[in-house]
């Protein structure tokens, strides 16, 4: 690269950092709010149990507008798991003060722990029970090894490579990548640690996956890049980066191909025209959103099929794993139905949820299906018999059948009649028309896919 065009980047990260570095206000009340609480849940659990602060903020990691607070109560590891939760939790609620402002949430990973939300500062802080460990093989659950990751991160991250992850989060987020949540799909904040420290620098992760083509694994705690065929199979997946505190996991396993795809793709795109929009995403108005949803179909010349329902006030992570899974099996039954989706989008925020399918306009009276090659023994003979119509093409015969669907409305009713995964309720399917609120949140997705 051109020294110049080294410079013109240059210039771009420190104003894009200018603007997501949190500033020293940000910084000392996110260090008010922990120090204090800390002080008040040590004075509350007994000597042999340490807490620390992890996370982001602890790292230096964090950009500004999310100095959110991760503490984690670090009980003896001889204790039961039961009687760990019950005693952190029941610390954890004990220290919620009403009279500051203070309210709290039960939420749930691999087990419940606390947020607490403060209003003045307005501060989110999780308060976490978890084992102290010294390596993973002793972990009682996957939280613990939060506590691995933030003495690697401090140990292996500069002041300068912080800024860089920093960067990195920023440019992930406005390119909705950024994010291990069943919602997003995307690259965590630790992952995004452990990519600076393995390439060195942003500009080198950029460069990297500007050219990637996978399968790809990274040693993180060697800063190797291996090839071996028997990781991929092992991790079920073309994309592994090993934890450097436990061989065992993959930190890239919740990266979907999509996710990755769209990474490589801006980081080619921001290498080859380097300009500082690609750190600020797509502005737009989400007003009116069923007559641009109508207008896009028709635009596709698609007709939209949007699935509704009600969902109960659980974890997102559940109800977007439930609505993924109701979106593809629905769009699997849609393509061997000869309805393949176009375009097939989801989303959910409160108690409302939706999916969308795009599917081309048209009705289908017959299928074709292709059988087995002439000159197999009994195959063909089965397939004559099972089907009312047959031809051969080529060396293969082929079947012209009744179609079960002639339009995709008769499947999506089957499909609701026949069972929906258990937190999707008050089904509804409606045909290029949906309420205002479910319109905005699928035009929002659409606006974070087609976002290139």
């Amino acid at each position: 690269m051109a020294a110049e065009g080294k410079d013109g980047i240059a210039r771009i990260f420190e104003r894009v950092l200018r603007d997501f570095r949190p500033t020293y206000n940000e910084v000392k009340a996110a260090e008010s709010v922990s120090n204090d609480l800390m002080l008040r849940l040590k004075k509350a659990l007994p000597r042999n149990v340490e807490i620390i602060l992890a996370g982001s903020v602890a790292r230096g990691t964090q950009i500004s507008g999310n100095s959110d607070i991760d503490i984690f109560l670090l009980f003896p590891r001889e204790m039961k798991k039961e009687e760990m939760e019950k005693e952190g939790m029941k610390v954890a609620r004990g220290v919620i003060d009403r009279k500051r402002g203070e309210s709290a949430v039960i939420k749930y990973a691999e087990h419940p722990y606390l947020q607490l939300i403060s209003k003045k500062p307005p501060i989110k802080a999780d308060i976490v029970p978890a084992f102290k460990i010294r390596d993973s093989f002793e972990r009682g659950s996957s939280v613990d090894r939060t506590q691995l990751h933030n003495d690697f991160v401090l140990k292996h991250l500069s002041t300068r490579q912080k800024d860089d992850v920093r960067l990195l989060k920023v440019l992930m987020k406005f390119h909705n990548v950024y994010g291990a949540e069943a919602e997003r799909g995307g690259f965590s904040g630790y992952l995004c640690e452990l990519l600076v420290h393995h390439y060195g620098s942003f500009s080198a992760v950029l460069e990297a996956f500007a050219r990637l083509r996978p399968p790809l694994c990274i040693n993180a705690k060697e800063r190797k890049t291996i090839s071996d065929a028997l990781l991929f199979r092992r991790f079920c997946s073309d994309f592994v980066v090993i934890d450097p505190t436990d061989k065992d996991r993959n930190v890239a396993a919740a990266v979907s191909k999509s996710a990755l795809a769209r990474f490589v793709l801006v980081s080619r795109m921001f290498l080859q025209n380097p300009t500082i929009k690609f750190f600020y995403g797509v502005e737009y108005s989400d007003e009116r959103s069923t007559a641009k949803l109508k207008k896009i179909a028709a635009g596709m010349g698609t007709d939209a099929y949007f699935a509704t329902f009600k969902v109960p006030d659980i974890a997102r992570d559940i109800i977007f794993q439930q609505l993924a899974k109701f979106t593809t099996r629905l769009g699997e039954r849609l393509a061997k139905s000869h309805f393949e989706p176009v375009l097939s989008l989801y989303n959910a925020e409160g108690t409302a949820a939706v999916a969308a399918f795009f599917i081309n306009k048209g009705s289908a009276a017959s299928v074709v299906k292709a059988g087995p090659e002439v000159f197999l023994k009994d195959a063909p003979n089965a397939f004559i018999k099972a089907h009312r119509l047959t031809f051969i093409r080529d060396y293969r015969l082929v079947s012209v059948d009744k179609a079960a669907y002639r339009t995709p409305m008769g499947l999506f009713r089957d499909e609701l009649r026949a069972g929906l995964p258990s937190y999707l309720r008050g089904a509804a399917i409606r045909v290029n028309m949906v309420p205002e609120k479910h319109a905005k949140l699928i035009y929002r997705k659409y606006m974070e896919a087609t976002n290139i």
